[in-house]
C-alpha cells in the first residue's frame, strides 16, 4: 500500500488532509482530520512524505488519542448543479504533466461554492457560442463519481501585457455585454490567442444582473477602467500556476 499526500487545510487548531491511497489493484482517495494539531510536530505538518510519516505512526493508545472513521460526508456538486451532457473523467486516473495552482477542482468541500460559480460562467459562455473562454471537457470525479472539479480545453497563446489593452478591453466589453462581471481581472487570468482574448478563472464572477441596473453598470466600468493598471503589473499576483 502506498499513501501520497494531495492536498492539506491547515487552520489554527486542526488539519484536514486528502490522501491518495495506492493498493494493489484499487485506488481511492482518503480523507484524514487531525483535531489537536499537537498530534503532528509543526515541523511536519505540511510536507507530504513527512505528514504520511507522521499519521502511519498514530494509534490508540491509553485513551490519549482517539480515531473514528467515516464521520463526516465527503464534498460534491449536487445533481442540480451538474450538466449532464458534459463527460466524466476520474480524477486519479488523469495523468498530471504540470502541477497547477490554479483552481479546477475542489480538494475540499468549502472551494465548491467558488468552483460551482466558475463552472457556471463556462457553460454559460459556451451556451452563447462565446469564444471568450476556453470550451468544457467534462466534470472530474473521486470514488463513485463524487464530481469535484472539471477539464477545460487547453489554451494556445500568451498572457497580455499594456500593449495588448486594445485586445483585452474589446474582450472584456464582450464579456460585460453579456451580463458577465468577471471579478479578478488581472494579466494571468487573460491569454491572447489567435481567436482574440480569453478569460479564465471565473471564481468571482458575477452572472447575470445583480442589484440596481445604475450599481451593475459601475461594476462593469469600474473593471474596465482597472483594466490598464491590471496589465501592467508584472508582480505575478493572481497567478494561478508556479514557474518553477
Amino acid at each position: 500500500m502506498k499513501n501520497t499526500l494531495l492536498s492539506l487545510d491547515l487552520g489554527l487548531n486542526d488539519c484536514l488532509y486528502r490522501i491518495r491511497r495506492d493498493e494493489r489493484s484499487t485506488k481511492r482517495v482518503v480523507y484524514v482530520v487531525i483535531k489537536d494539531l499537537d498530534i503532528i510536530p509543526e515541523e511536519y505538518r505540511t510536507c507530504g512524505p513527512d505528514v504520511i510519516r507522521e499519521l502511519s505512526k498514530l494509534k490508540e493508545c491509553n485513551g490519549n488519542i482517539r480515531s473514528e472513521r467515516d464521520k463526516f460526508k465527503l464534498h460534491a456538486f449536487s445533481e442540480q448543479q451538474i450538466v449532464p451532457s458534459y463527460k466524466f473523467f476520474d480524477i486519479l486516473e488523469l495523468r498530471i504533466l504540470q502541477p497547477l495552482k490554479t483552481r479546477v477542482f475542489s480538494g475540499f468541500g468549502f472551494e465548491l461554492d467558488w468552483l460551482a460559480r466558475e463552472i457556471k460562467a463556462y457553460h454559460t459562455l459556451s451556451q452563447l457560442n462565446s469564444t471568450l473562454a476556453p470550451g468544457i471537457l467534462g466534470y472530474t470525479f473521486e470514488g463513485s463519481h463524487r464530481v469535484i472539479g472539471f477539464i477545460f480545453k487547453e489554451i494556445t497563446g500568451h498572457r497580455p501585457d499594456i500593449t495588448d489593452l486594445g485586445t483585452c478591453k474589446t474582450a472584456l466589453q464582450q464579456l460585460h455585454s453579456l451580463d458577465i462581471i468577471h471579478g479578478d481581472i488581472n494579466r494571468d487570468n487573460i491569454f491572447i490567442t489567435s481567436d482574440g482574448a480569453k478569460f479564465i478563472d471565473f471564481e468571482e464572477s458575477s452572472i447575470g444582473r445583480t442589484g440596481s441596473v445604475e450599481d451593475w453598470e459601475k461594476r462593469k466600468a469600474k473593471e474596465i477602467l482597472g483594466l490598464a493598471e491590471k496589465l501592467k503589473d508584472t508582480s505575478g499576483k493572481g497567478r494561478p500556476w508556479s514557474d518553477s
